[in-house]
């Protein structure tokens, strides 16, 4: 028995997961469809005398279904939509998409910026904000909804491998932003609930609701009563505060469904009999915002502040190859952006091509539902490549309007009987010390030269190196912020005579296996030095140390399990079936039987050595690649070391992961800290509570904050990382004892334990690119070197 009066606000909406459920651009023509479905209701409703649906009100949980539809109503379709939004019958949620923490802030951004601007050309405002199944968004995602106008977020949790932050669901807190502002959230239930509780009349099953009553000999409707009433008397057990609830429903029980008559009819019923102790409305964002607000003075919502980390965020390391080319895509938009602010030498229109696929991309739908029971399954294999295609198309868009603008800068088609200009370009506000990298097929018959700056005469030091089309010239570089240097060959006017010496440490049998510890740079099989780093490795055991010259000790720390850029393979035998399997690891992303092999150094090889690198490849064996290798790159004049590794990955069906260590310190009174979608942080520090503790994803690196200085990894490819203990164990959460901040530390490059949605394969040839160095000075400007270095500079060939 009920002890209060209650009332549940009751919001008809379609969750958008583009591509589960059916092809992309078929789900997109519904969400128009539903639109002009829910506006025919309300017209039914309001100017057909239909009395019975009088009060019906549809919210559009995505911005993106209400900018298509935008791009082709008509007249009166576009006259109805304004009028019944301004009335209140159709809500707006200005949350664009369901977004995975892929999305980059200055993407978020600009889109958020677009769609304030097309509700102000139609005279209207949203305020709010709704997502549904998604488990988190990054920290600065609540300052761009809170910058953008939104007083609310709505966030419709779906717990399969997830969880409430806090433990709970249905409750209200003030977000506090990465700007101090605070944003009202609340924590609701699955979209489906109502559903479930019976709103939509229709069929369903039982998900979150496990009472046993599908299986009755029992009416929908008085099944609908006795759900309601016990859904509502296990609230007041619980001591919930509150007069009223907000349910989300759907027509049916699916994703992409359309509006329902039927729930306004449902209500109409109800309250006929129950109104006394549960009335039932329709309602929009907005009104459940004013009823929040209705407590907003009572001591009940607390603030909580930091990042609300997505349990899901690692699904989009199935695809290790679309992720790189996708963020490769980003930064070339970022580089458009810092080169052409003003949009005076780039396309627009080009630019606004590469939002959309950008945002397409970063949505949190992977594929559809059976990519794992049945990969092989046409549409699986159709949705897997649409999905792609969004961040082949955004990064196309951005590379195309890239070359607009160095084509307006000076570069040149290849051109004959023309000597060539290389021209770099620092886009970015601060000095950069970096190399300059251009590409030739042939040398153009320069043999002996130098690279010179073409107005000044300076000598800049340069190394080649032979690639799969040719040369790379690599020109180390001083350059000023927004500063341009053109250089040149400039061929030396001498004959060099190769004979004997009387000081070499090179045999007749052409073999240098002696060392010249005076060298600046010492590459051979067991070590990389330059007078900033110095790196071990051995047979077996890879990197056994990687000293920083500069304090004279190794940063590897101590407690670490295995080396650095160790690959770390994860296998899950197979025990039920693939989807299963999956499935009962619940927040575990791995099974207890899973099998780790940790990678072993079997050969080392030199690949170059000049005036400004030295390179070593380094060949492991690892249980589920054909081949990893380790391209480590060490510099005479930059205290940095590059890192690529490359892999060659078997094609498993098994749940697997892979990782590689990063067991990295720099002090003992170090913080880590890492960059998300428009914020730094602290994990396990700034985050809500009891939320994600074992991984996170990040957007350009991590950095370890000591006294006075900061060491940078920076991690262009691979965006997720893992951290502590990497077998299955109890999940821990934010503010449980013994969650440290500064724990041991993976890339975690590729997984595929998902059961449904992400893809299975992960068979293919990868490179993922890291970079170590130093920064004087705390992580926000050790992040702003490392996204500084990430972009590069511009560099591009004028003939002239």
């Amino acid at each position: 028995m009920l002890k209060k009066k209650w009332k549940i606000l009751i919001l008809n909406h379609s969750h958008t997961d583009i591509g589960y459920t059916d092809r992309q651009e078929k789900i997109e023509r519904y969400h128009i469809e539903y639109i002009k479905e829910a506006i025919n209701i309300l017209n039914e409703a309001y100017e057909n005398g239909k009395e019975e649906w009088q009060g019906f009100k549809w919210t559009c949980e995505s911005f993106w279904c209400v900018e298509r539809f935008l791009e082709e109503a008509n007249e009166k379709e576009l006259r109805d939509f304004t009028k019944y939004v301004k009335s209140g019958n159709i809500g707006l949620s200005l949350n664009y998409l369901n977004l995975t923490d892929l999305i980059s802030y200055d993407v978020l951004r600009d889109v958020f910026n677009r769609t304030v601007k097309k509700l102000d050309d139609l005279g209207l405002k949203a305020n709010c904000a709704m997502t549904a199944d998604i488990n988190g968004y990054s920290w600065g995602y609540s300052q761009a909804l809170k910058d953008s106008g939104v007083n609310l977020l709505y966030s419709c949790i779906h717990t399969h491998h997830g969880m409430y932050p806090n433990g709970r669901k249905q409750y209200p807190f003030y977000w506090e932003t990465p700007n101090g502002d605070k944003l009202l959230s609340w924590v609701g239930e699955h979209y489906h609930i109502g559903n479930e509780l019976g709103f939509s009349q229709f069929k369903s099953w039982e998900y979150m609701i496990k009472d046993g009553l599908d299986s009755k000999d029992i009416g929908d409707y008085e099944r609908a009563e006795k759900r309601i009433f016990n859904y509502l008397e296990k609230f007041e057990e619980e001591e919930y505060p509150f007069d009223f609830i907000p349910i989300t429903v759907s027509a049916l029980m699916t994703d992409n469904a359309p509006p329902s008559f039927k729930v306004i009819e449902f209500i109409n019923r109800w309250n006929k009999k129950h109104k006394d102790k549960v009335y039932l409305e329709m309602a929009i964002l907005e009104d459940l915002l004013e009823n929040i607000n209705r407590f907003k003075d009572s001591g009940l919502i607390p603030t909580y502040k930091g990042d609300w980390t997505d349990w899901w965020a690692d699904g989009t390391a199935s695809t290790p190859a679309a992720v790189k080319h996708y963020k490769e895509g980003v930064r070339l938009y970022n580089l458009c952006k810092k080169l052409d602010p003003e949009n005076r030498l780039g396309d627009e229109i080009l630019m606004d091509k590469a939002l959309n696929n950008f945002m397409m991309y970063s949505e949190h739908t992977w594929g559809y539902s059976a990519s794992i029971t049945e990969p092989w399954h046409t549409m699986v294999n159709n949705l897997d490549l649409r999905k792609q295609s969004f961040a082949s198309n955004g990064h196309e868009a951005a590379s195309r309007n890239l070359d607009k603008i160095t084509f307006k800068l000076g570069e040149t088609e290849l051109k004959m009987w023309r000597d060539v200009t290389f021209k770099v370009v620092n886009p970015h506000n601060e000095k950069r010390r970096e190399i300059a990298k251009f590409y030739l097929e042939i040398l153009f018959g320069h043999e002996i030269f130098e690279i010179v700056d073409k107005n000044t005469g300076k000598i800049y030091p340069h190394q080649i190196v032979r690639v799969s089309r040719g040369y790379e010239i690599n020109v180390l570089v001083n350059l000023e912020p927004k500063e341009e240097k053109e250089l040149i060959f400039r061929d030396i006017d001498k004959e060099i005579i190769k004979t004997t010496a009387g000081y070499t440490l090179t045999g007749s049998d052409g073999v240098q296996d002696l060392v010249d510890n005076n060298k600046k740079l010492v590459v051979t099989k067991n070590r990389l030095e330059s007078p900033f780093f110095k790196i071990v490795y051995s047979l077996e055991d890879g990197i056994t140390e990687f000293i920083d010259k500069e304090i004279g000790r190794n940063i590897q720390r101590e407690d670490r399990v295995t080396n650095a850029f160790t690959p770390i393979y994860e296998f899950n035998p197979l025990k039920v079936d693939y989807a299963n399997d999956r499935r009962l690891m619940g927040r575990n992303r791995k099974s207890y039987n899973s099998v780790r092999n940790f990678g072993k150094l079997k050969n080392v090889s030199i690949l170059n050595e000049g005036d400004i690198f030295g390179r070593v490849e380094l060949e492991y064996k690892v249980e589920g690649c054909s081949s990893y290798f380790v391209i480590l790159t060490i510099y005479k004049e930059l205290p940095r070391v590059d890192i690529a590794c490359r892999i060659g990955k078997d094609n498993v069906l098994n749940a697997e992961n892979l990782y590689i260590a990063l067991p990295f310190t720099m002090s003992k009174k170090e913080e880590l800290y890492i960059d998300k979608t428009g914020c730094y942080l602290r994990p396990r520090i700034d985050q809500l509570p009891k939320s994600c503790v074992d991984f996170y994803a990040i957007q350009n690196g991590i950095v370890l904050e000591g006294e006075g200085e900061s060491l940078a990894i920076s991690s262009k490819d691979a965006h997720m990382v893992f951290m502590g203990d990497i077998k299955p164990h109890e999940i821990n959460l934010s503010g449980d004892p013994g969650v440290i901040n500064n724990d041991l530390i993976y890339s975690w490059v590729m997984n595929n334990y998902w059961e449904t949605n992400f893809k299975a394969s992960l068979g293919g040839f990868y490179e993922f690119n890291y970079s170590i160095f130093k920064v004087k000075g705390k992580a926000p400007q050790a992040f702003n070197e490392i996204i500084n270095q990430n972009e590069g500079v511009v560099c591009f060939n004028m003939w002239k």
